[in-house]
């Protein structure tokens, strides 16, 4: 039995759908979770049965003690207050010091070469440099980073079972398509093309991460990441009109139009940091919004939800 402890999992979200996935195989794989002192256990939490192991996350002591019995570590913390990358980095000593043989950083999100350009993102740096240097050091230690694209529920936002649809998604924000307003603002490329976006909805992340813990030693690549579609901007509008009846209101903005804006923009969060992937977008750079389906062929027995199968099941 491989136990994975979820570091910062409390979420309805991202972690949730991890555990979820991770019960899909009752026996092979065990989900704990790490949680703060300071934090509550939600209800959901406790429904589930799920450990959770308490801890100090600035103390490494703390976290050696409560990963006892752990194979790999997956972490989903956020934190937006400077202590991001600290917090991760002890949990990777931790981890060593433990002799935990994989390890994967909070990442979730863009391709891998999209963290120098996105100001809140850029932590993830030092901590992969911390994972390679790590897997120099301690034969038999692997670490991956799971990358995504853009959560598929961000479409979900005034759909008709929202709370379904978002999946426990808690960020409001309408990135590209606002589909309960029908209206679209849609960066185009340099060249004023209508770029491409990789999208996954959340439930599958877990099924694909539950499916990496259970891939043989030696498999794991600093890059895992998983495609549940890759679709041009403007295709994601036709399928909305399709299955809503009605045009969508389209703004097409020039490339140099979002690169001036995003450079204005003083508020570091949300309205930086989304001018910031607006503009990633934007460059059609495969490794940023456009990523490999690493994990798609590795774990060809999960089936990844696909843009119109998501619009029809929540908005028809």
């Amino acid at each position: 039995m491989i136990t994975v402890a979820l570091a910062g999992s409390t979420s309805r979200g991202l972690g949730r759908a991890i555990l979820t996935a991770l019960a899909e195989y009752p026996t092979q794989l065990r989900g704990i979770v790490l949680s703060r002192h300071t934090s509550p256990t939600p209800r959901w939490l406790e429904d589930m049965g799920i450990e959770v192991r308490k801890v100090d996350y600035t103390s490494e002591d703390s976290l050696f003690a409560a990963l006892e019995g752990v194979h790999t570590v997956i972490s989903t913390l956020l934190a937006q207050d400077g202590t991001w990358t600290s917090t991760q980095l002890t949990l990777l000593r931790a981890s060593l010091r433990r002799g935990i043989p994989r390890f994967a950083p909070a990442e979730f999100g863009p391709g891998p070469l999209a963290a120098p350009h996105i100001d809140l993102l850029r932590p993830q740096r030092a901590v992969l440099d911390a994972c390679r240097a790590a897997a120099t050091q301690n034969p038999g230690f692997e670490y991956a980073g799971f990358h995504l694209g853009l959560f598929m529920n961000y479409l979900g936002y005034g759909a008709p079972d929202e709370e379904p649809a978002l999946n426990g998604l808690s960020d409001s924000w309408r990135f590209v398509w606002d589909v309960e307003g029908m209206r679209a603002r849609i960066p185009l490329t340099r060249e004023g093309r209508v770029p491409r976006l990789s999208m996954m909805e959340i439930g599958d992340v877990g099924r694909f991460v539950a499916a990496a813990c259970v891939l043989p030693a030696g498999t794991w690549r600093e890059d895992f990441s998983m495609e549940g579609a890759t679709v041009r901007l403007d295709e994601v509008v036709r399928i909305v009109e399709e299955v809503r009846g009605r045009k969508m209101e389209v703004v097409y903005r020039p490339y140099e139009m979002v690169c001036e804006e995003e450079e204005r923009e003083q508020v570091a969060y949300p309205d930086k940091f989304w001018g910031q992937l607006e503009r990633m977008v934007a460059r059609e750079r495969v490794g940023e919004g456009v990523v490999e389906p690493v994990l798609n062929e590795l774990c060809p027995q999960v089936r990844p939800m696909g843009v119109e199968e998501y619009v029809r099941k929540f908005w028809s």
